[in-house]
């Protein structure tokens, strides 16, 4: 991996300032981001994902709750134990992200969905191994929709895992996210996506076995960000 100024790895999908050409942490750069995932690469080494070690680190309730996207990109295993016990934002408790405003101010065409403001960084971090994904564009952000026909789940808080479900014990945690879901939303109600998302059908879904999803990705991403 690339190195920044102290010597820290950069991870691959970050935006690198245009004026003095360093690597800004705090923001992920949309077309790169596309490139990698697209080209069967992870997000943060840029090196070749299998696709029996496919991860994503992401919010409980966007794990679980099936009419939820997840944020952050995918990644390979080793990747997400580096990022998990190294990231501030995954690692400590009092972490205060990087203001709105600044992410703004440093890529003006970005759009920032939630303000620092309002956002609660969750106690605890889910990783959790995918058999399949898709992309989008939503609202100016890339956000991915998994089969949530997941094959391993890692609950970390504070850089240690601390639980992890595998087996038949997966089922139960996503009963758990779907009790959780019908309580906020009827399931008559679920967009599409959720549907998808629950029923196997993204299971061997991969963004590279789709040569238009890149360009189409690509176009869309063109338009909202450096």
């Amino acid at each position: 991996m690339k190195r920044d100024p102290r010597g820290l790895p950069v991870p691959a999908n970050v935006t690198y300032d245009t004026k003095n050409g360093k690597p800004n942490l705090g923001v992920t750069n949309a077309n790169q981001e596309i490139e990698l995932f697209c080209s069967r690469k992870c997000s943060v080494t840029g090196t070749f994902l299998d696709v029996e070690d496919v991860w994503f680190v992401t919010a409980p309730d966007l794990a679980f709750i099936p009419f939820e996207c997840l944020m952050d990109a995918p990644m390979c295993g080793e990747a997400k134990d580096f990022t998990l016990r190294v990231c501030p934002y995954f690692g400590m408790s009092n972490y205060t992200r990087i203001a709105d405003e600044q992410a703004k101010a440093m890529v003006p065409k970005l759009s920032v969905g939630s303000s620092t403001t309002n956002y609660r960084i969750p106690a605890e971090f889910v990783a959790v191994k995918v058999a399949g994904f898709r992309a989008d564009l939503i609202g100016g952000a890339l956000q991915y929709l998994p089969s949530r026909h997941y094959t391993r789940i890692e609950f970390w808080k504070e850089r240690n895992c601390h639980r992890v479900v595998e087996g038949q014990e997966i089922r139960a945690e996503i009963v758990k996210g779907l009790e959780k879901a019908s309580a906020m939303l009827p399931p008559e109600k679920w967009p599409t996506s959720a549907t998808i998302s629950l029923d196997g059908s993204l299971n061997g879904y991969w963004p590279w076995a789709h040569p238009g999803a890149k360009e189409t990705l690509i176009e869309v991403a063109r338009k909202l960000v450096l």
